[in-house]
Parts: structure tokens; C-alpha cells; sequence
């Protein structure tokens, strides 16, 4: 019982060197670019060493990027009540919704600046699309496991439609704000899916 303390603390300080490895990356990114940026001068800014970035984070653009964890949890919560299809493509795009935030979210702002980059650096695009390839497998599985009845190709066509959206928002959203343009998440998202639902009738 006396070493629970001493663990929550070196968790929280685990937890507080990888935010200033992370927040280190970002002002250095917006400052002087990806390709421009070292992985010593994140070390440096963050007060760390490159030994201890590299036990945080595999690559400079890594850093850069908070990862999924946010959709992660939202789809291992995800709670299926009825199974019509179309009713399950509603349960997931409400998820994503709530993923995606809204103007009141205190990590908004943080959002904002990672799309930005996103927008306009291809190596940051390829590195996120790669995180991203879990999520639909991990949706998919979530639905299944919710629905064993129900037909693996439409799980399938819902996941990965799902994750594109939602993909597909993001970048929009980091588009909008490179130009100057603030704009809710939400309905740059609700806008992405209404354009997708005109193109395939």
C-alpha cells in the first residue's frame, strides 16, 4: 500500500514529460517547420534528453501528434441499441461528434494547431493516417461484438466510412484554420458527411 503514492507520482510525471515533449514539438513545428526541426532541439526545448524523447516517442512527427486516444475510448464505449444499419451508422457519427468536440472543449485549441500542421505538412499526413488505421479495425470489432448477427461486409462499409468522415473532417477543419477561418469541428464534420451522402446518393 506505501508504494501506490510513490507509483501515482511517477505516472503523473511520466504523464507531464510526454505533454512537454509534445508541446515542445508543436511550438517548434509551427515555428520553424517539420523538416527544419531536430529531434535534440525538442529534447532541449522540453528540458530532456534525446535518450529520454526516444522512450516517449519513436520519430519527431510522432511527437507532434496526441495520437487517437480520444476515438479510442469513445468506440470501446460505444453503446449499440439497435441494430438496423442505418440506425448503428447514427450510433457511430453521434461518437464521432462527440469526438470531435465542440467550441467549449478545453483541448480545442490544441486540436486546432495539430490539424493546422496537418494541413500543410505531408509527412505529418501519411504518420496519422498510419495511427489511424486502427480505428475502423477497432469500431469494426466493437460492432461485432454488439451485433454477431449482423452482416461482417456492412460492419465493414460502416466502420471504414465512419473513420474517413471523420478523418476527412479533421483535415478540413485544419484547412479552414490555416486560412483564418475559425469554424466548429462538429460542423465542418456534419458538413463532410451531408457532402459524402450527396456524392453516393
Amino acid at each position: 500500500m506505501e508504494h501506490e503514492p510513490q507509483a501515482g507520482l511517477r505516472a503523473r510525471r511520466k504523464l507531464e514529460t510526454q505533454c512537454e515533449i509534445h508541446q515542445a514539438a508543436l511550438e517548434l513545428f509551427e515555428a520553424h517547420g517539420v523538416r527544419e526541426t531536430t529531434v535534440h532541439q525538442i529534447a532541449e526545448r522540453a528540458g530532456v534528453s534525446p535518450r529520454t524523447f526516444f522512450r516517449y516517442f519513436s520519430t519527431k512527427e510522432q511527437a507532434a501528434l496526441p495520437g487517437q486516444r480520444r476515438m479510442l475510448r469513445a468506440i470501446d464505449s460505444l453503446e449499440i441499441t439497435d441494430p438496423a444499419p442505418a440506425a448503428v451508422l447514427r450510433a457511430v457519427e453521434t461518437m464521432a461528434e462527440t469526438v470531435m468536440g465542440a467550441d467549449n472543449d478545453p483541448e480545442l485549441d490544441e486540436h486546432r494547431r495539430v490539424a493546422k500542421l496537418l494541413a500543410r505538412d505531408a509527412d505529418l499526413q501519411s504518420l496519422a493516417a498510419s495511427q489511424e488505421l486502427v480505428l475502423p479495425v477497432r469500431l469494426r470489432a466493437r460492432l461485432a461484438e454488439q451485433l454477431p448477427e449482423a452482416d461482417p461486409a456492412t460492419l465493414l462499409l460502416i466502420s471504414e466510412t465512419a473513420v474517413a468522415v471523420w478523418r476527412v473532417s479533421w483535415i478540413r477543419w485544419g484547412e479552414l484554420a490555416t486560412r483564418g477561418e475559425t469554424a466548429d469541428p462538429v460542423a465542418v464534420y456534419r458538413e463532410c458527411r451531408a457532402r459524402l451522402r450527396s456524392a453516393v446518393g
